[in-house]
């Protein structure tokens, strides 16, 4: 059974990430809905939680028959250790997407915007990025 390309790509993504992590402690990757929770998660683990949000599909060639979806995805990096440490897991989300501009599976992945979002609980951080991806007929 075929898959959603916005529930697919949110799994390419997350596939991505834990593929090419080269930091020492790799956080855990989940998607948003799987840790849903009521109260604070984990403090001993970074997380990325992994939310797609819209998909865009675009009708082109002759007579509509090829198309280009594009795709938007948020992650939220949230560590719990200092600054520094959140730099990094952030510098290292930056540094694989970066890498993994152009895909098999995809035309192009984009970083579309980013900014931190520090909770004013103490030594919570919070980081949110939005990246696009860009797939032909998939």
């Amino acid at each position: 059974m075929a898959k959603s390309t916005i529930y697919t790509s949110a799994d390419e993504l997350k596939q991505l990430l834990i593929d090419n992590w080269s930091l020492s402690l790799q956080p855990e990757v989940l998607f948003m809905w799987e840790e849903k929770a009521t109260g604070f998660m984990d403090d001993r683990r970074d997380f990325i939680l992994i939310k797609p949000t819209t998909e865009s599909p675009q009708y082109f060639g002759l007579y509509g028959q090829d198309f280009l979806h594009e795709i938007v995805i948020t992650m939220e990096i949230r560590t719990f250790q200092n600054l520094e440490h959140n730099e990094n897991v952030v510098n290292e989300v930056f540094s694989i997407i970066k890498n993994n501009i152009r895909g098999s599976t995809y035309v192009d992945l984009v970083l579309m915007s980013s900014y931190q979002d520090n909770d004013l609980y103490r030594n919570t951080y919070k980081h949110s990025i939005t990246v696009r991806y860009r797939k032909l007929n998939p």
